[in-house]
């Protein structure tokens, strides 16, 4: 096989092709799968690259004029030779050299090759003609003609004679390369100059002549150097994505992403994953200019930012963010990392303001770009959100993130038919798309309400005649049967809750000490409460009644009622001036605020929480509601009376001292929640509550067979 085959092209001359082909071939020809695949491969490579050094060279050599090479050969060899020169054709070396040292013609067409022997013996000579010369004939590896062009020489001696290459003989490379060994440590050693170097290493061309390294052709080389190039980037890693890309061609790091997560760190496997598959890329180019700049510390903060970032820990990351950002505070990267920072911190206006600065700087940021759009569509500016995506779709048509985000700014907008084409575009694409699925069901239920035509109203009514045509049931009668079969399947049900609704109301009538008419009074009157304007209407209103009342010249006493719970584990209520209740730290959510207001020239106690209270202090007025109580005997009128008395307030003749109204119900009443009797009364009416509930899809079901 010739080493054209090998490559799999056609024979050429152009070296960029033969590379082109090389680096195709050698993701066939592993060296760790395939070695001996991958030496022919590297032989033939090396063979065609030479080839075409041969080939420029017999060009120039050709295009040189011949009265001028014949000239030179007249000055070494005399005028003996000029005919011999002008009918012996361009040879190799080694045969110009024989030829040129023959006695006689006929030992120079010995010595010819067996197609330019054939030539010898078959043509008439043509004097002064320039010979025609053959085009370069395919070269093999078991023909190999490598024409090189020498200068004429004297002797023998000091004319090298090319060794005629066998690929059927052995081979053994070991002899012109050192130790593996010391090849691996010398492409290390070239690897960390190189890397060292910030300006040389962002260059992809470097880094493709390093890895034409000598030792990464030696197959015990690649291996060593394979397993420990990687450990070499885990702390070196400040890379361009292209270099990246180019050293996974040759070392398929993609393909071992399961057995490289058992040698090395889950931080760095995530980098190395995020770098191959493009998920996210940190670029260095901006920093070409930056000689004053710490680029390693720079490279490092930011690194470890994204980092953070990655592993959700907004302290560290907005650390290494402030760090980075002292150094060099115009980095495209560095401010799209803030961006994100304050987006997933949830500060999404200096988000929004740090993608707006990104794109000022970098108008092509799409990253940017697609940020901003998000946040627009949550600020509900849709026509900016499309502004946007339709800048991002110009550059990159087929980022679909961006699509769907214009569809959802059309969606925002009420341009139904716009949002519908772009998701019907996206599911063309990708059927699976369940956002884009999503979205068309938002679009479908108002589009079709607005564009929903009468004709199916009547559609409707036509088929409830039908129905009543049939002698079907409509829906008035359909419910008629489902509550007579209901009622049939569940009488004594029913019949047992009601009887323990008459006893759960019973209890509690006797417990308020309250006839079933004044139960009902009182039910209706937590809703609806009396209305009170005047003192003869307050009398009228029977006590524990809800009332709205408006009080004027009113204030706060200074009074408070309060419950020492450690004094008096019942419920007892107490009246002390604040002072002394905030001695005793009785303050909390149960304390009352006693105030005296006029309701008709009359004064009457009134007893509220404590922003009612500061109401009447601020005010001195007030409209609210409480329950109409009468005024319990002990210590609550002394001690009102004597703070009156102390305020210097005149209420001997106009104080109401037989009711008073609580705004702010006591633990009396709210510490009351029935006898056992009444919760055991609950729970079984809960219980049969549950069971005729279930009954509903039983008797739905037994409907249907009637």
């Amino acid at each position: 096989m010739g080493i054209w085959e090998i490559l799999g092209i056609e024979p050429t001359d152009n070296p960029a092709q033969i590379k082109k082909a090389y680096a195709k071939k050698l993701k066939v020809h592993n060296p760790e799968v395939d070695p001996e695949g991958f030496q022919r491969l590297r032989e033939a490579y090396d063979l065609a690259l030479k080839y075409t050094r041969n080939t420029k060279r017999n060009r120039m050599f050709e295009e040189t004029p011949l009265p001028e090479r014949r000239q030179t050969r007249q000055l070494d060899e005399g005028e003996n030779h000029e005919s011999e020169e002008e009918s012996v054709p361009l040879q190799p070396p080694r045969q110009r050299y024989e030829l040129a040292n023959t006695d006689s013609e006929e030992e120079a067409i010995h010595l010819q090759p067996p197609r330019r022997l054939y030539e010898l013996l078959h043509s008439e000579p043509v004097e002064e003609e320039q010979p025609n010369y053959d085009p370069p004939q395919r070269l093999t590896l078991f023909d190999r003609f490598l024409e090189e062009t020498t200068q004429e020489v004297v002797s023998q001696e000091e004319i090298p004679i090319p060794k005629r290459y066998d690929f059927t003989e052995s081979y053994d490379h070991s002899e012109r390369s050192m130790n593996p060994d010391d090849m691996v440590e010398r492409f290390f050693r070239r690897t960390q100059e190189l890397y060292d170097n910030y300006h040389e290493r962002i260059q992809l061309e470097n880094w493709r002549e390093l890895l034409n390294d000598e030792a990464m052709w030696n197959v015990g080389c690649h291996q060593l150097i394979d397993t420990q190039f990687l450990h070499f980037l885990e702390e070196h890693y400040h890379l361009p994505h292209e270099v990246w890309k180019l050293l996974d061609s040759h070392f398929q790091w993609r393909e071992k992403s399961e057995k490289l997560a058992s040698q090395l760190s889950g931080r760095f496997v995530a980098y190395l994953n995020g770098q191959l598959n493009q998920t996210f890329t940190l670029r260095y180019h901006s920093f070409e200019n930056r000689e004053d700049l710490d680029i390693e510390a720079f490279l490092e903060w930011r690194s470890d930012a994204l980092f953070a970032l990655m592993e959700n820990d907004w302290e560290t990351a907005q650390s290494y963010l402030a760090k980075a950002h002292t150094l060099y505070a115009l980095d495209p990267d560095l401010i799209r990392l803030q961006g994100e920072y304050f987006l997933r911190t949830g500060n999404k206006n200096r988000a929004f303001h740090t993608f707006d600065q990104l794109l000022r700087l970098d108008p092509d940021n799409i990253d940017a770009y697609l940020y901003r759009a998000r946040l627009f569509l949550e600020k509900g500016d849709a026509a900016d959100a499309i502004k946007d995506c339709e800048e991002i779709l110009t550059r990159m048509p087929e980022l679909w993130d961006a699509r769907s985000l214009l569809g959802k700014g059309y969606l925002q907008l009420g341009e139904w038919e716009k949002a519908q084409e772009v998701f019907q575009e996206m599911l063309s694409h990708n059927p699976s798309d369940i956002d884009a699925n999503i979205c068309l069901t938002q679009i479908q239920s108002p589009f079709n309400k607005m564009t929903e035509p009468t004709a199916n109203k009547q559609a409707k009514a036509a088929r409830r005649k039908n129905l009543r045509a049939l002698g079907l049931p409509g829906k008035l009668s359909r419910f008629k049967q489902f509550f007579a079969i209901y009622t049939r399947r569940n009488i004594w049900t029913i019949i047992f809750l009601l009887l323990l609704h008459y006893a759960m109301f019973a209890v509690v009538s006797m417990k308020l000490e309250m006839t079933s008419e004044q139960m009902l009074d009182s039910l209706i009157n937590q809703f609806k409460p009396v209305q009170v304007k005047t003192m003869d209407e307050l009398k009228q209103t029977t006590l524990g009644y809800q009332v709205e009342f408006t009080l004027t010249k009113a204030s706060y006493i200074n009074m408070l009622r309060v419950y020492d719970k450690e004094k008096h584990p019942e419920p007892k209520a107490e009246f002390i001036p604040a002072a002394k209740a905030e001695e005793r730290d009785l303050l909390n959510s149960d304390t009352g605020y006693v105030n005296v207001g006029y309701l008709d020239q009359k004064a009457i106690i009134v007893i509220t929480d404590y922003d009612h209270a500061k109401e009447i202090h601020d005010k001195h007025s007030i409209t609210m509601r409480g329950t109409l109580k009468a005024i319990p005997d002990g210590e609550m009128l002394p001690v009102i009376v004597n703070a009156l008395d102390k305020r210097k307030h005149p209420h001997n003749a106009v104080l109401v001292t037989d009711t008073y109204i609580n705004a702010k119900p006591d633990l009396e009443e709210k510490g009351w929640t029935g006898s056992w009797l009444m919760g055991i009364l609950a729970i079984i009416s809960m219980l049969y509550y549950i069971r005729i509930i279930r009954e509903i899809p039983k008797t739905r079901k037994a409907l249907t067979f009637h």
